[in-house]
């Protein structure tokens, strides 16, 4: 924005707030399907949009293994690498419970980990599974107990990276209607 004269700001964000707008309106009418139907809103759009062809989103643990077992052994390898770098990372980021009492006063940092994550990893035609390992694999190491994962239309690759990390709670789904069913 720094190269940009004022009035060129101006326009270039009255054309993200239209598009915002735009969004929002093509957006909200699934967030309240979703929020009022339940799980029967979330399987139509599922099957609409990313072409789901089971009775349920969730995509069953048997699945995720005879993925892993598809992979090349280059994949799985290259996970295994990746998976340990971003564990070691992780591991160095974690913040520290810390207590100090002084004067009087009682100071201190309690260091608590979620209870679910909910991450939304893309595949199909351009599968990520390299976003699966960046978002699962902090969480498991801050001791998050549940790992949640949406991939619309998945692929061996990232159903079976799941596998690899012991991610079990993976659903295929995808687009507003799965950021709204997680939340």
């Amino acid at each position: 924005m720094r190269i940009l004269e004022s009035k060129q700001i101006g326009r270039l964000l009255r054309r993200k707030a239209a598009r915002l707008t735009e969004a929002e309106a093509v957006v909200r009418p699934i967030l309240d399907a979703v929020r009022t139907r339940g799980d029967r809103a979330l399987l139509e759009y599922a099957r609409r949009f990313d072409k789901l062809a089971r009775t349920s989103v969730r995509v069953p643990v048997r699945e995720l293994a005879a993925a892993r077992k598809k992979l090349a052994p280059e994949f799985i390898r290259a996970v295994d690498i990746a998976g340990a770098n971003i564990r070691a990372f992780a591991a160095r980021q974690m913040p520290r419970e810390w207590s100090h009492q002084s004067a009087g006063m009682r100071l201190g940092q309690i260091v608590r980990p979620l209870d679910t994550l909910a991450a939304y990893i893309p595949s199909g035609r351009y599968p990520l599974p390299s976003t699966l390992l960046m978002t699962a694999i902090p969480a498991q190491v801050a001791g998050v107990g549940t790992v949640c994962v949406a991939t619309p239309r998945p692929v061996a690759e990232v159903l079976g990276a799941a596998a690899i990390l012991g991610v079990d709670h993976v659903f295929e789904m995808g687009g507003a209607q799965a950021i709204a069913a997680f939340a």
